[in-house]
Formats: structure tokens, C-alpha cells, sequence
């Protein structure tokens, strides 16, 4: 009875955003609402706890919507500008071969944009400029998505992993004690990390390949002219896994996606400019003539969306704010400068919330979202040579677009504290211990398997890896431990679940599906991604399996 009242909160959040189509920001509240009222009721929390622990998760909340805010505001500048304009130009430009132009645009540049971004950004930057270069924009959506996968787990600076988990730290009393010593939680954050990143480097290299495919399959019947540019697409692949692999190993979450894709394109675009790899025979879509009806929709393929507003800047000068905002970045994380310890000095927050054990904390001078990027958010104007009065419309354009954030992350988080701390004043298992225990009972050694589905459900349901992480990370840590299986590989296949789930995210696809005039088209394009996405989730949990059992136990024995 307990496991079926601890589940109902989740019950709530699938049957009205999957069967009702609610928006998570009317979901959420109503699934806090039903935790709040569950916890009362069943598991003894006090009415006290029940606020303390929302007001832990709201400010929780406001150090991931901090980041959100100051990378969305970053892009929205860079538009009015004409930075993005002349990057995506410039990338644009490279090669007349349509196969070519998914991979620098879908795959690399779309990483780019969700590293130092997310939240959506490359469906809404990638698509239209597809359909600008010609692309039927059914198929520039189904490129857009597929290919913004494997960047997700460190989309927006790493948001996914270290706002995602945040949770966790008061979860477990850290540091903890291993067989390498003292392990503290950013140290456990980063391994998670760099595991996800092993685990996007065995599956996530393929996904140009099986996009390019995917998109000869679909335009003419055949994967025939998708296979012949295997090896490039296959390099593009290791290009940017590897680097992103490398990246979270010695620098942590915050940078492999957005310097990973730094580095990939800087490789990438002078060697296809050199034809290395390249087909000698170019290819592109059938006749415009011959196209479904379904393939287009209000906006034409080739009708003006390659050129974004803006006024003209230099390629260098373009992407300036971002090579600046990686740059500093860079310099505040790395160990031996220790500059690290001075921007966690200040800390903001509430112990021992109304008098619980509850409590949460902000550190301003960390959090990328104040700095860097709102200080790189003011230069724009100035670097781009453009008025200070685009700040102002700037600002509101991103206030509305992460309201429905602000909402559905604050009761998200509230809802999981609730039920991450209901048994705390009865001295009881909480809820998530109570569901961690079941699903352990029933799935044992297969839960290698079963993590990656559980994030990618929560992600294709909220629309976010980040909240699928936060909804689903204790729980899946919890079965871990009670299941006997590692914890950080259970943990890297949540988020690496939650970055698969993020392609087929109703929110995710309809926003792509608006920017290219083709909304109502959901149907048609999920069932086109679907079955990748089920392989991705399924050889992901394969793959972490093996590594479990050839690698040895002290890389993964933490909390088992």
C-alpha cells in the first residue's frame, strides 16, 4: 500500500502531462499538492516539514534558474546583435553537401548551443536555420532533435549534473569514505560525469552517422547515401564525445559539452574543408516538386530563415562572448589555480529550515549564471558595437521564456524534498526509501538496464534532463544502494536517460516544430525518433553493465 501511495505523486505528473497534455508548470504544483497531502497523511510529516522542505527546494530552484536566466540572456543579445547570425552563417557556409551541413549545424553547432545554453536553444537556433538552407523543415526538426542528445548531460554549463543532483548532498553525510580515500560531493558529482561522458562516447558517437541516415531514409527510401559518409559522420561523432569525455575527467561538469564542441568543430571544419573523409559525390533532397505535403508546413524550405536578424559582424568577433565566457570559466575551475575555494566563500541560505534538519544554501560568486554570464551579458553590447537599449527587451524576452521554469522547477524540487524528507520527523523511511526498496525487490542486478528508461521517462515527460534528474536521482541512487548495484554508474545512466528522453519531449518538440511553422506535427516526428532513442537508452544500460564488470570495482565502489 505504502509503494502505491509513494508512487502517486509520479502518477500524477505522467496522467496529466502525457494523457492531458498539461504544461509542467500546472502539473508540477498539483503533484506537490498530492505529496504534500500523502506525506500528512500517511507518513506523519508535520505541516512545518512539509514548508521547510518546499522552501529547501524553491531555493534550490533559484540557483538553477539563476544559470537558466544568465544563459538565455546571453543568447537573446547575441540575436539582436548579429552574433548569432554570423556564426550560424559561417557555419553554413562549409560544405554544399546536405549531409555535411546536418552534421557542422545539427550535431556540433547544435551542441554548442546547448552547452552554453540548453533549455531548448539548439532546436530553436538549428532548426530554422536548416530550413533557411533548404531543408524540408519536417526533417531539419528530426535532425535538430536527434542529434541534441549526447550534449544534454552537460547542457547549460552542466546544469543537468550538479543543479540536477543537488539534492543528493543532503542525502548522504559527505565526504565519504572509500577505498581512494575521502570523497566529497563535488568529487562525487564528477565522477557521475565523467561516466555519463564514457557512457556518450561508446553510444553517442553514432548519432550523426544514424541522423545522417535517418535522413536519406526518410527523403528518398534509402540509407544507402547516408552510409557513404559513415567514416565523417563517425569522426564528427568521436570528436565530440571524446573531447567531452576528456573534458569532464579533468575538468568536471560544467565544460565538456561547450568547450567539447569548441574543440570538435575547430577540428572538424578544417579537415572537411581539406576533403578529409569527404564523399566526392555531393548530396541533396529530391526535387521540391516531388516533396509530401508533410515535409513543409508555413514556412517554405529556403525562404529567409538562414539569415537570423542582425546586423553584420566578423566570424571572430561573433563568437567572442562565448570564447570569453569558456575562458573564464576555464581559469575559475581549474584546481591548481584554486581560485575555486575563494568563489565559494560566500554563501547564501537557511539551516535548519524552521527549525528542521532541513537546510540549503547559494553561492553567488559560483554560480555561473551571475558570473560569468551576466557580466558577459553586459559586454555583448559593447563587443558587438550595438545599443544598450536592446537590454531592456532583451530582459523581459527572458524573463517570459523561463517563467514557466521558474513554476515548474520550484514545485518539482519542492515535491521531491517532501518526499526525499517525510520520514524524517516520524523516523521512518521516507517515500523514496519506500519506493528504492520495491524496485529494488523486483529488478535486483537488472537495474543497469531499467535506469536510463527511468530517466529518459522522466525527461520525455517534464521536458528536461535537469528535472527528470532532480524528480528521479534519489530515488535511483536509493535503488542502487538497496539493490547492491554502484551508485554512479546507476546515476550516469539516469542522466544519460534524461539527455535520450529530452528528443522526444512533447515541450521539446513542439517548440522545434513552431519554429519552422509545423506545429501539429508532433506524431509524425516522435515516431521517427523513437526507435533511436529506445536503442540509445537500451545499449547506454548494456554498455554500463560491462563496465561495471571489466573495470575495477574501485572506480565505481563508493556507496555500495
Amino acid at each position: 500500500m505504502f509503494t502505491l501511495l509513494a508512487t502517486l505523486p509520479i502518477v500524477v505528473i505522467a496522467v496529466f502531462m502525457i494523457i492531458f497534455m498539461w504544461p509542467s508548470s500546472r502539473a508540477m504544483p498539483l503533484a506537490w499538492l498530492s505529496a504534500s497531502v500523502i506525506a500528512y497523511l500517511f507518513w506523519d510529516m508535520p505541516p512545518l516539514w512539509i514548508l521547510a522542505a518546499s522552501i529547501g527546494g524553491a531555493i534550490n530552484a533559484i540557483d538553477i534558474l539563476i544559470i537558466v536566466f544568465g544563459a538565455i540572456l546571453i543568447l537573446q543579445l547575441m540575436k539582436k546583435s548579429g552574433g548569432i547570425s554570423a556564426i550560424s552563417n559561417s557555419m553554413a557556409a562549409i560544405s554544399a553537401d546536405r549531409r555535411i551541413q546536418l552534421i557542422v549545424i545539427a550535431w556540433l553547432m547544435g551542441a554548442f548551443f546547448e552547452g552554453a545554453a540548453g533549455f531548448g536553444t539548439p532546436g530553436a537556433v538549428g532548426a530554422p536555420l536548416l530550413a533557411g538552407l533548404g531543408f524540408p523543415p519536417l526533417i531539419a526538426v528530426v535532425a535538430t532533435l536527434l542529434c541534441n542528445s549526447s550534449p544534454v548531460t552537460f547542457g547549460a554549463v552542466g546544469v543537468p549534473i550538479w543543479g540536477g543532483f543537488a539534492a543528493l548532498e543532503d542525502f548522504a553525510s559527505w565526504p565519504v569514505s572509500t577505498g581512494a580515500g575521502e570523497l566529497g560531493f563535488a568529487d562525487f558529482l564528477q565522477n557521475i560525469g565523467v561516466i555519463a561522458a564514457l557512457l556518450h562516447l561508446i553510444v553517442g558517437t553514432f548519432i550523426p552517422l544514424v541522423t545522417v541516415v535517418l535522413m536519406t531514409k526518410i527523403s528518398s527510401g534509402s540509407f544507402k547515401a547516408g552510409l557513404k559518409v559513415w567514416p565523417l559522420a563517425l569522426f564528427s561523432g568521436a570528436l565530440f564525445t571524446g573531447a567531452q569525455f576528456i573534458i569532464a575527467l579533468f575538468l568536471g561538469p560544467e565544460l565538456p559539452a561547450l568547450f567539447g564542441s569548441l574543440i570538435a568543430l575547430f577540428i572538424f571544419i578544417p579537415a572537411v574543408k581539406k576533403g578529409f573523409l569527404v564523399p566526392k559525390e555531393k548530396w541533396d533532397f529530391p526535387p521540391k516538386a516531388t516533396w509530401p505535403k508533410e515535409w513543409e508546413g508555413t514556412l517554405k524550405a529556403g525562404e529567409g530563415a538562414a539569415h537570423i536578424s542582425g546586423k553584420n559582424l566578423s566570424t571572430t568577433l561573433a563568437w567572442t562572448p562565448y570564447i570569453l565566457l569558456g575562458a573564464i570559466l576555464l581559469i575559475t575551475r581549474l584546481p591548481f589555480l584554486n581560485i575555486t575555494p575563494t568563489l565559494k566563500s560566500l554563501s547564501i541560505g537557511w539551516e535548519n529550515i524552521l527549525g528542521t534538519t532541513i537546510h540549503r544554501a547559494i553561492l553567488p560568486l559560483y554560480n555561473p549564471g551571475i558570473f560569468p554570464f551576466l557580466f558577459i551579458a553586459l559586454l555583448i553590447p559593447l563587443l558587438h558595437k550595438s545599443s544598450y537599449k536592446t537590454l531592456l527587451p532583451a530582459l523581459k524576452e527572458t524573463f517570459l521564456m523561463i517563467r514557466p521554469a521558474i513554476i515548474a522547477l520550484s514545485f518539482t524540487l519542492a515535491m521531491v524534498y517532501i518526499m526525499m524528507n517525510s520520514g524524517e520527523a516520524a523516523q521512518t523511511d521516507s517515500m523514496i526509501i519506500v519506493l528504492a526498496n520495491t524496485a529494488a525487490h523486483y529488478t535486483g542486478g537488472i537495474w543497469y538496464i531499467a535506469a536510463p528508461f527511468i530517466g529518459m521517462l522522466g525527461a520525455a515527460i517534464s521536458g528536461s534532463c535537469t528535472v527528470s534528474n532532480i524528480m528521479f536521482g534519489v530515488l535511483q541512487f536509493s535503488t542502487a544502494v538497496k539493490s547492491g548495484a554502484f551508485v554512479n554508474p546507476t546515476l550516469a545512466l539516469q542522466t544519460v536517460g534524461g539527455a535520450i528522453g529530452n528528443i522526444v519531449a512533447i515541450h521539446t518538440v513542439v517548440a522545434a516544430l513552431i519554429t519552422v511553422g509545423l506545429i501539429g506535427k508532433e506524431g509524425a516526428v516522435i515516431k521517427k525518433i523513437l526507435p533511436a532513442c529506445i536503442a540509445y537508452a537500451l545499449l547506454s544500460g548494456i554498455a554500463a553493465w560491462i563496465l561495471v564488470l571489466v573495470l575495477p570495482s574501485s572506480v565505481f565502489d563508493f556507496f555500495r
